[in-house]
């Protein structure tokens, strides 16, 4: 079982530097990580390229322009290895807190294949939320995220495609012990996404009343 892991970034170094060393706790688990930079300024960009040399990053590409999270997610998904099996989304403003994190993540991960997820979004539609989401390589692959709904509406039409493919999503509400996200330390260049403004009685009707798994805890 090999996780190719899918971080953007786009400035906040501090958070960047947390994230990526955070991830070095992780045991019992093969993965490689792949960053995607969004057109940071030099400090986010000169750090990156000295966590590559320190052999924390595995694959580095840096976008002329900030292409957002379904762009810049589907542009890292070309980069996964050709041995992989699942793609994690991974924000880059989270922190790592306990070395088995992944492994618990995958142990709960839907036997037929789906998705799981640290964080639940508890209003309507009911979904996993997107900081920590892992999905089987093939549906992403598949599907990968609608560039038309630019920001976190691509994680949510993604999910409602799995869910129309009868396969299951489980959500990790409390997950503190495992994983903590800071939120919102990349700025406001979502506020003109693309698809920003959709009605949600209409992204309620993408899920033609499916429905996730919440769990508490794990």
């Amino acid at each position: 079982m090999k996780v190719s892991i899918l971080m953007l970034t786009h400035n906040a170094p501090f958070y960047v530097m947390k994230s990526i060393n955070s991830l070095t706790k992780t045991k019992n688990v093969d993965y490689e990580l792949i960053v995607v930079d969004n057109a940071s300024h030099c400090p986010t960009k000169f750090l990156l390229k000295m966590l590559q040399k320190k052999g924390r990053i595995d694959k580095l590409h840096f976008n002329k322009k900030n292409d957002l999270f379904a762009k810049g997610n589907n542009i890292a998904s070309g980069f996964c290895s050709d041995d992989s099996d699942m793609i994690l989304l991974l924000n880059s403003d989270v922190d790592i807190k306990s070395d088995n994190w992944l492994e618990k993540l995958i142990q709960i991960h839907p036997k037929d294949g789906g998705i799981s997820a640290y964080g639940a979004v508890l209003s309507e539609p009911v979904r996993a939320d997107g900081y920590c989401m892992l999905i089987d390589k093939y549906l992403y692959m598949k599907y990968q995220l609608d560039e038309n709904f630019a920001w976190w509406w691509s994680v949510t039409k993604l999910e409602s495609l799995v869910l129309k493919e009868n396969k299951k999503i489980i959500a990790v509400e409390n997950h503190e012990k495992y994983i903590h996200h800071y939120g919102g330390k990349s700025g406001n260049g979502f506020k003109n996404a693309a698809g920003i403004g959709i009605d949600i009685e209409e992204v309620k009707k993408w899920f033609e009343s499916r429905g996730i798994t919440v769990l508490n805890t794990i």
